[in-house]
């Protein structure tokens, strides 16, 4: 092969999909600086609470500790810089505006991440356009691959919180008998409520610790200690501990031997928890046959778009193609479902 055959295919690669990529990279982090600027520009400006804190500050010791508090309030975990601030603040009000911060911070909290709903929204998008950018590189600008990372990136984030809720869910349901037990001795040994409570937040482990610790500091600000707890049994999804907050309600109102009481609901709990785990058990196989059954079609389309899409290029280009890939889509959804019926056990 000669040099000037080599340098015109060479020439050919790079005027071809390299340069298209190349450009939509550029034009992807030029549109981000931009609205990055603009953004840090117009969020940069005096918000009313900070000049009532300011406003505040001079009947304060020292004059400045609300502006400190207003600067820790601002920090973000992205940094503290003004473009991260503005970037969080914009994603706040996109949230709040569309109503779904409510439902956002109860599965954030259930998650137990340390994130606000605006992060976690902007972590979200960042992984989304990540892996679509990733996935358009590896298949050489290819439509359907990029289309494929772009659902990938947001549906792979969200079902990672699904999965962390439901695990420390699991971890919440496996603590709950020895607390029981721990509250119990507790009152047995003439504690309260609150204090059996407190030793519960020194003696356990997270996420149960977690859990009582902001128990108790709802209602050390006013909050009714059974209603804290009915808060914990919302943030965990707990039937069990429904159960239990309803004892104390009864307990408060009419009287009895409480700890008696929770005695026998962790004995249960923990019979009801063996049988669980037992139900887990033997519904192993059909879960993990379901999930290679769901996954491998979906993952196999993914690898084919990123490595050769070519391949399944007929399949996004045809009326025929678009029709099987519905049906198919179709079919997966019914076998999911399905399938999540057969292995699902009341216990």
């Amino acid at each position: 092969m000669s040099t000037s055959t080599a340098l015109n295919q060479l020439s050919g690669i790079i005027g071809g999909p390299f340069l298209l990529i190349l450009a939509l990279v550029l034009l992807f982090a030029g549109l981000t600086v931009l609205m990055a600027s603009v953004l840090g520009y117009f969020t940069r400006r005096q918000r009313p609470e900070e000049v009532i804190k300011r406003r505040l500050s001079i009947y304060t010791v020292g004059g400045r500790q609300p502006k400190r508090a207003f600067v820790e309030e601002q920090s973000t975990r992205f940094g503290e810089s003004a473009v991260a601030r503005s970037a969080v603040e914009l994603a706040g009000r996109v949230v709040h505006r569309q109503g779904v911060d409510q439902v956002m911070n109860r599965r954030i909290e259930a998650a137990g991440l340390p994130l606000r709903t605006a992060e976690w929204m902007l972590l979200h998008i960042g992984v989304a356009v990540g892996i679509a950018v990733l996935c358009q590189l590896l298949s050489g600008g290819s439509f359907p691959a990029t289309v494929f990372g772009l659902g990938l990136g947001l549906a792979g984030p969200w079902v990672a919180l699904s999965l962390l809720r439901d695990r420390r869910q699991a971890q919440f349901l496996t603590q709950l008998p020895d607390t029981l037990q721990l509250i119990a001795g507790g009152l047995q040994a003439g504690y309260s409520v609150p204090q059996s409570l407190d030793s519960v937040v020194r003696e356990g482990s997270p996420p149960m610790s977690v859990e009582f610790n902001r128990a108790l500091v709802e209602g050390r600000l006013g909050v009714p200690i059974e209603d804290a707890l009915e808060g914990i049994a919302a943030r965990m999804s707990s039937k069990d501990f429904g159960w239990v907050v309803m004892a104390i309600r009864i307990q408060r109102e009419v009287g009895g031997n409480l700890a008696e009481l929770l005695m026998i609901v962790a004995e249960t709990m923990r019979e009801r928890d063996r049988l669980r785990r037992q139900v887990q058990a033997l519904s192993a196989e059909g879960r993990l046959s379901g999930a290679v059954l769901i996954l491998l079609p979906i993952g196999l389309l993914g690898f084919m778009l990123v490595a050769q899409p070519t391949y399944v290029g007929v399949l996004f280009t045809t009326p025929l193609g678009v029709l099987l890939l519905v049906l198919a889509g179709i079919l997966i959804l019914v076998g999911s479902f399905w399938i999540s019926r057969l292995i699902k056990v009341e216990v």
